[in-house]
C-alpha cells in the first residue's frame, strides 16, 4: 500500500509511512520492505503512538468490510439477506445473489482488511517493543489494538470460514500463508479479547465513545463463544455489560440513534463532526436514484402495528404513484449537528444473552430478557411458555427487527442458528452455499496456498 502523501501532516505521514510501508495489495503477497522508516520513532513518545492508533481508527471508518459505505457489509448483507429492495438501473450481485469469486465488492473486504491487519500487527509490534511509553500506557494502547484485530477477524471468519490468520509483520511468512481452521481463529481471537480485558476498563478515552473499551471486549468475548457455542461463558459476557451502569436502553427510542445515545456501546464519528453519516446519506432521498434501495416489504409486514421501530425507523417515499419505505435510523440527510456511526449497541448485548439463555434450555429467562427489549419498542411482553423453537424463532425475529441494515445482523444471526437457508422463502434463487463468500480468484492466483475456494465458487 502506497503511503498517502498530500494534504498530511508531518508526524501522520510518518506513521503512515511507518505502518504502511510493508504493506502492498494484500495480506497474503507482502513486499520485501524498502527504505523503510525504523518503526521505533514513532513510539518513543506517547502522542505520537496515540496518534498511530487515530490512524487505526479511521481506517476501520473508511474500511470497505467495518465502515458504512455501500460496499460494506451493512449494505451488502442487507441486499443479500432480503432486507432491502434495490431499485434503479444499476445491477447489483448482492441483491441478485450471483456473487461470484470476481466479485469487485468481496476482493475489497478481504484485501483492505488484511491491509488494516498487518498496519494493527505493527502498532503492537510498536508498542510491545517501545521502552519509552510507560506500562499503564502501554496496556491502554495494546487493549484497544487487540480489540480492532479480533473485530476485522471474527468478521472475515464467518464471512470466509478458513482463512489466513497471522499476527506477524513477517513479509516472508506472510507471502505464503495458508488457511486457518474457523475453529482455531475462534480460539484466538478469544485470546486478544481476554488480553484486551485485562489491559482496559470500562472508561473511554474519548467523552464520545468513539475508542473501544472493556465493553466491546466482552460483547465480542460474548459473540465469541456463541460461535463457539459456549452458551454458558456467552451469557457471563453479556451479563457483565449489562450490569453495568454506563448503558442503559432509551426510553425514546427517537434517541437511540443520536451520538450521545445512552445505549450506545462504541461508535465513530464522520470525516468531519459535522457531516453527515453514510447510513444517512444512502438510505434516505427525496427520490429514487439508479442506485436506490428500500425496505422488503417481507420485513415490513414481519412488525406490529404498534411497534415504535416501525413508526420511527422507517419513512415513506411516494414516486410514480408507488409506495416505499425508506430505512430511517439515522435522520440527519442534510446536516448533521448530533449523529455518529453506531458500531455496537446495548440492544445487541440483549439478544446475544438472550440467545445464550435459549440454548442452555433456559427459556423462561431468555423471555424475560427479550421482553425488556420489546416493552421498549411498544410491544406487548411475550409469555414464558413456549418451546425452545418458539423462542428461537422470535429472537430471530427481534434481531432482524432491531438490527436491520446494522453490521449484517440478518446474516450472522441466522447463520449461526444453521437457518440461511430460511432466505429461499424470499429470495428463490438462494443456495445451501451462499454461507460463505468465496475468496477473490486474484488472491488465489498469488498464493496457490489459499487453494482450494469455498464450495460453489
Amino acid at each position: 500500500m502506497k503511503a498517502i502523501t498530500l494534504y498530511i501532516k508531518p508526524i501522520l505521514l510518518l506513521i503512515l509511512i511507518i505502518l504502511s510501508s510493508t504493506s502492498c495489495e494484500s495480506m497474503i503477497d507482502v513486499d520485501s520492505p524498502n527504505d523503510q522508516i525504523n518503526k521505533t520513532a514513532v513510539f518513543q513518545d506517547i502522542v505520537t503512538a496515540k496518534s498511530a492508533l487515530t490512524y487505526l481508527y479511521s481506517r476501520m471508518r473508511d474500511n470497505s468490510l467495518i465502515g458504512k459505505s455501500t460496499d460494506g457489509l451493512s449494505f451488502s448483507l442487507s441486499l443479500y439477506t432480503g432486507e432491502l429492495e434495490h431499485y434503479g438501473n444499476l445491477s447489483n450481485d448482492f441483491y441478485l445473489n450471483t456473487i461470484q469469486a470476481s466479485n469487485s465488492t468481496v476482493g475489497k473486504w478481504w484485501n483492505q482488511s488484511y491491509k488494516d491487519i498487518y498496519s494493527i500487527n505493527s502498532f503492537i509490534e510498536g508498542i510491545t517493543l517501545s521502552d519509552k511509553i510507560s506500562l499503564e500506557d502501554k496496556k491502554q494502547l495494546l487493549g484497544e489494538a487487540y480489540i480492532l484485530r479480533a473485530i476485522f477477524y471474527q468478521y472475515l471468519v464467518q464471512l470466509f470460514g478458513d482463512i489466513p490468520f497471522t499476527t506477524t509483520t513477517d513479509y516472508t511468512y506472510n507471502t505464503s500463508i495458508g488457511k486457518t481452521k474457523s475453529e482455531k481463529i475462534l480460539l484466538e481471537i478469544e485470546k486478544d479479547l481476554l488480553s484486551a480485558l485485562e489491559n482496559l476498563d470500562y472508561s473511554y478515552r474519548s467523552m464520545q465513545k468513539t475508542n473501544v473499551n472493556k465493553a466491546v471486549a466482552e460483547l465480542l468475548l460474548a459473540e465469541n463463544y456463541l460461535l463457539q457455542k459456549k452458551y454458558d461463558k456467552a451469557q457471563i459476557y453479556s451479563q457483565n455489560i449489562l450490569n453495568s451502569d454506563l448503558y442503559s436502553l432509551e426510553d425514546d427510542i427517537n434517541k437511540v440513534f443520536k451520538k450521545t445515545a445512552k445505549s450506545t456501546i462504541w461508535q465513530i464519528s464522520p470525516l468531519l463532526n459535522t457531516n453527515i453519516t453514510p447510513e444517512a446519506s444512502y438510505y434516505i432521498s427525496e427520490r429514487l436514484t439508479s442506485n436506490s434501495s428500500a425496505i422488503n416489504q417481507h420485513l415490513l409486514d414481519s412488525f406490529d402495528t404498534n411497534d415504535l421501530r416501525l413508526k420511527n425507523w422507517t419513512k415513506k417515499l411516494t414516486q410514480n404513484q408507488k409506495e416505499i419505505f425508506q430505512v430511517y435510523k439515522y435522520k440527519n440527510y442534510q446536516n448533521n449537528p448530533d449523529e455518529f456511526s453506531i458500531f455496537f449497541r446495548l440492544e445487541q448485548v440483549y439478544l446475544m444473552l438472550a440467545e445464550s439463555q435459549i440454548h442452555q434450555e433456559k427459556i423462561s429467562e431468555a423471555i424475560s430478557t427479550l421482553n425488556k427489549l420489546r416493552v421498549k419498542r411498544g410491544l406487548n411482553a411475550i409469555s414464558n411458555s413456549i418451546t425452545k423453537d418458539n423462542a428461537i424463532e422470535i429472537l430471530l425475529q427481534e434481531y432482524n427487527k432491531e438490527f436491520f441494515t446494522e453490521s449484517g445482523m440478518r446474516f450472522f444471526s441466522l447463520k449461526r442458528h444453521n437457518k440461511l437457508n430460511k432466505l429461499i422463502e424470499i429470495k428463490t434463487n438462494w443456495k445451501e452455499f451462499y454461507q460463505l463468500f468465496p475468496i477473490h480468484e486474484k488472491q488465489l492466483q498469488i498464493n496457490k496456498n489459499l487453494l482450494p475456494n469455498n464450495p460453489g465458487y
